[in-house]
């Protein structure tokens, strides 16, 4: 949806991209606000020529508008209306003269500007990244030399001679030293053996004659180690000295065995006592499960007390609307009279009984009394605040489809938009009229869809009313949205819209509130946080509805 009050230029012809350096650059094509090469250009009815964002500037800054220019030819002050797209300058700007992007490369060819993109595409001096840099090459030349780099790269894959695995260059050492599986090694036990592929080494190993071995009593203390054959002559030599060092590890064995014994029963007086521990942590825990139990039934009337207070909240939102009527108004204010009368003659009384007016009453008796009666004021305080709480929202409702919505704290909300803690404000609903169309106005103050961000976004709402069954369906009546001067009071930024009959946001509303419609890009931050629309950290904004053609019920 277009907002009437925004400068939007469409442009038939766009300048093409980039800042190309130029062959020679006429002055009659240089902006005359920015000086530069005119982009999207635009020209005053003055004659002078602008860039389109320069000229969006222009009308970006408080009135009167002037021409940069400032010369004897200029028009006294600017308009909106003054400022036409140059198709013609637009044209020749685009076939202008321009280097290669690839210049200083050592590219010499030069084109028309609206070509430049596409020779860059295939421009042999333009800057490419080495193909491996994945590898971690992290060389950049040109596409022409880039075939010779990739042949001497020194990250480029190879294949490993010996097992064929894909590898980069300069880690081939690497590989071949610690990962290559069928790298030929000789034994480590010099067994005469120099040709092992590196995988056939460990079975190698265990069939080696020159095998590191150690005695089969080295656990009892014998220290001998060598060859296989030096291991078994040796186990045939030394009976003796291993029949001694068996006695010595047996006996040594015992005493182990007996220190092992106390040990074990120590653990078994620390676990009998562990267990009791267990035991009376278990009833305790036993005791605050059901404690728990007990706390989870508590929460649960708790959460069935808040629903049936939120039932109770919704069914005297939908009696409050009631108060709008002439007749509820006046008995809502006889209610509140007889309120008043009943409460201060019920103070008269406890009054009296403060004083010891009835002595017929004894103590217990007063004192039933009492709290009766507090019980009964407190009833009444209730409905009284009820009653107040109608009568204010009828004051500020509106049945003639105009709404006045006046923000406040802006700079406040809009930070808490921003951090995502109130994403949108609601307002007052308004009416067409006393039994007329119900609906809201609804506003992001940090935008919402395409304007978040950037923008105030807002929108129109049809909320469900109770004199829907006699209304036409779907709702078709003209809405206006303004955003209020609060300067001058001539400056009202508006955007209007008639409904669309097939749009689900304008049909009879099955839930409180239909989807809302109007506005993403309503105004921008920009314009609306000036003196013009945000005052004393407020703003005021406007919605009218067209009536003249609604026949009440």
């Amino acid at each position: 949806m277009a907002e009437s009050h925004e400068f939007v230029s469409l442009s038939m012809q766009q300048t093409p991209p980039g800042h190309p350096f130029f062959v020679n650059l006429d002055t009659n094509y240089r902006c005359i606000a920015c000086r530069d090469v005119l982009r999207d250009a635009v020209q005053t009815l003055c004659g002078h020529r602008l860039c389109e964002v320069c000229a969006f500037g222009i009308f970006e800054e408080p009135p009167p508008w002037r021409c940069p220019s400032n010369d004897d030819t200029c028009v006294p002050y600017l308009t909106k209306e003054e400022v036409f797209r140059d198709p013609c300058a637009r044209r020749e700007i685009a076939t202008l003269l321009v280097y290669c992007s690839n210049k200083d490369r050592g590219c010499k060819e030069t084109m028309q500007w609206k070509q430049l993109e596409g020779h860059d595409l295939r421009c042999d001096y333009k800057a490419v990244q080495c193909s491996f840099v994945t590898n971690g090459c992290d060389v950049c030349t040109t596409r022409q030399n880039l075939e010779d780099h990739l042949q001497q790269c020194q990250y480029r894959n190879i294949l490993c001679a010996y097992c064929q695995e894909e590898t980069i260059f300069n880690q081939t050492q690497d590989h071949e030293s610690f990962r290559c599986r069928k790298y030929p090694i000789a034994c480590p036990n010099d067994c005469g053996a120099t040709n092992l592929r590196r995988e056939d080494l460990k079975d190698h190993e265990q069939e080696c004659p020159q095998r590191q071995s150690h005695c089969k009593f080295s656990n009892m203390g014998c220290g001998f180690s060598g060859s296989m054959e030096a291991v078994r002559k040796h186990e045939g030599e030394s009976l003796d000295q291993h029949l001694q060092l068996t006695t010595v590890y047996t006996a040594s064995t015992d005493l182990q065995s007996m220190a092992i014994h106390r040990e074990l029963q120590d653990i078994y007086e620390r676990q009998h006592g562990l267990q009791k521990s267990v035991n009376r942590s278990l009833r305790e825990v036993e005791d605050l499960r059901k404690e728990a139990e007990g706390t989870k039934k508590t929460i649960k009337n708790i959460k069935l007390q808040s629903a049936e207070q939120a039932e109770r909240m919704i069914y005297v939102e939908r009696r409050l609307e009631d108060a709008a009527r002439k007749d509820v108004l006046e008995k809502n204010e006889r209610d509140i009279q007889g309120l008043q009368n009943l409460q201060t003659s019920i103070s008269d009384g406890l009054r009296l009984l403060e004083q010891g007016g009835d002595r017929r009453l004894s103590a217990g008796n007063i004192d039933s009394q009492l709290q009766y009666q507090e019980r009964k004021i407190g009833l009444l305080d209730v409905r009284f605040v009820e009653l107040d709480l109608r009568l204010q929202i009828h004051e500020s409702a509106s049945f003639n489809g105009v709404l006045m919505w006046r923000i406040q704290n802006y700079r406040r909300r809009k930070c808490e938009a921003i951090n995502g803690k109130t994403l949108s404000l609601y307002s007052q609903p308004f009416y067409t009229s006393q039994f007329g169309y119900k609906m809201c106005a609804r506003v992001y103050l940090n935008g919402d869809g395409m304007g978040k961000g950037t923008h105030m976004s807002l929108f129109f709402v049809v909320m469900r009313g109770d004199f829907d069954a006699l209304l036409p369906w779907p709702f078709e009546q003209k809405v206006t949205m303004m955003l209020l001067d609060q300067d001058t009071g001539t400056k009202n930024l508006s955007d209007c819209f008639r409904p669309d009959p097939a749009s689900q946001s304008f049909k009879r509303p099955q839930t409180e509130m239909n989807t809302a419609s109007g506005c993403p890009v309503f105004v921008s931050h920009k314009m609306l946080e000036t003196k013009t629309y945000l005052m004393e950290d407020t703003v005021f904004i406007k919605i009218q509805v067209d009536t003249d053609d609604i026949n009440p019920p």
